[in-house]
């Protein structure tokens, strides 16, 4: 009768009352994005904390990251937007031994990691540069001697000039650049694809036909007090540099948000990986879309097609990366073994969370077709579970 018409009404606005609770909100810095439930909100950034069963995934790329004999290294860390490409990265950062001296203050062996976002530096830096100099910056931290400073020195005056000059200044201070772009190609890199060379030449090109004035991007004429030094030459001096770091394992360079990037962005990231600093005992681990990668490399050549009328997108990106690592989409199980750790995250101490954390990685190793972690897991695991 009207008694059951009152209490549908109000369970029905206890409903309403949940869902305008759970809310999505922009933080006070406008970028980043977060769910509410009541008083609690997660934050949309990547995490340090694994609740996606990614240990699988961690270790695989752990594995050739810490491999001597596969470097040096492009893995591709590839996925849709949103299925925790950022935050893979992060764990596996994280599983590297970065500590250059234990407590007594003895050199270690360790990983030099560095963070690089494209994305941060198209609208006002040339990508190339920043990526070359946020290499070289951190190794000069890394750099023991004075010695050693110096020869970090020499190679970024060379990656300043590039940045003063612009593209212009680009061809100006690779002065013994080979002729033709093949000879380049065999120089640093005798695995490139013929059939691919076809797209740095049409970018070295540009370059040229940007030069032919002898002026910078400015119009000043180029700066010409740093000595000489090719494509070569950096790669030799590079490779020589970071051999000489005997305590560093290798450096590994995270590249994220390359597919928010423009076009010409994401090849030139590509390029400067391949042509200056693929060398020995580093690796380059780039998260990405690969439908966007793909389209990009199309877009930024659209006349260069295969036999069959296809664009070179899938065959460029095939090149540059040496390993694919494919983060799944969540099946229902796993979206809800996600949603319910999360609940719990809230609403549990540290302790009981690491103790239903350990459970959900048990139950993941022996079925991951099934739901890992609900109530009833959660009662079997705790003393109490909270109402």
């Amino acid at each position: 009768g009207y008694g059951d018409h009152r209490d549908l009404h109000r369970v029905d606005r206890r409903q309403r009352q949940d869902v305008y609770k759970r809310q999505s909100v922009i933080s006070s810095r406008g970028s980043v994005r977060a769910e509410r439930w009541g008083d609690r909100v997660w934050a949309d950034n990547e995490t340090e904390i694994d609740l996606l069963g990614f240990d699988f995934l961690v270790d695989s790329l752990l594995v050739a990251l810490t491999e001597p004999r596969l470097l040096p290294l492009t893995v591709g860390v590839l996925g849709d937007w949103g299925s925790g490409k950022s935050s893979l990265l992060r764990l596996v950062r994280d599983a590297l031994p970065t500590a250059s001296v234990d407590e007594q203050g003895t050199p270690m062996a360790h990983y030099v990691c560095i963070d690089f976002s494209p994305w941060q530096f198209e609208h006002y830096d040339d990508v190339k540069v920043a990526l070359m100099a946020a290499v070289l910056d951190r190794l000069r931290e890394e750099a023991p001697t004075a010695e050693m400073k110096a020869k970090v020195s020499r190679l970024q005056r060379f990656v300043g000039r590039l940045r003063r000059a612009g593209r212009a200044g680009a061809v100006g201070a690779l002065q013994a650049l080979p002729a033709t772009l093949p000879g380049i190609a065999a120089a640093v890199d005798p695995a490139i694809d013929p059939s691919l060379v076809a797209i740095a030449q049409h970018a070295l090109g540009a370059v040229i036909a940007d030069a032919t004035s002898g002026a910078g991007a400015d119009g000043q004429p180029v700066a010409d007090d740093a000595e000489p030094i090719d494509v070569v030459t950096f790669r030799r001096e590079l490779d020589k540099l970071i051999a000489g770091l005997e305590s560093v394992l290798a450096v590994v360079v995270f590249v994220d948000d390359l597919d928010r990037c423009l076009p010409d962005t994401v090849v030139d990231t590509f390029e400067t990986i391949r042509l200056f600093l693929n060398t020995p005992k580093t690796a380059y681990v780039v998260a990405a879309n690969q439908r966007v990668i793909e389209t990009s490399v199309d877009a930024r050549y659209p006349e260069l097609r295969d036999e069959n009328g296809e664009g070179l997108g899938a065959a460029y990106l095939e090149k540059m990366l040496q390993m694919k690592v494919t983060v799944p989409s969540l099946s229902p199980p796993e979206a809800e073994t996600y949603m319910n750790l999360l609940l719990a995250e809230l609403h549990l101490s540290s302790a009981e969370f690491g103790k239903v954390r350990d459970e959900a990685r048990k139950q993941r190793s022996t079925n991951n077709l099934q739901v890992a972690f609900n109530l009833g897991v959660a009662g079997d695991v705790l003393d109490k579970v909270p109402a």
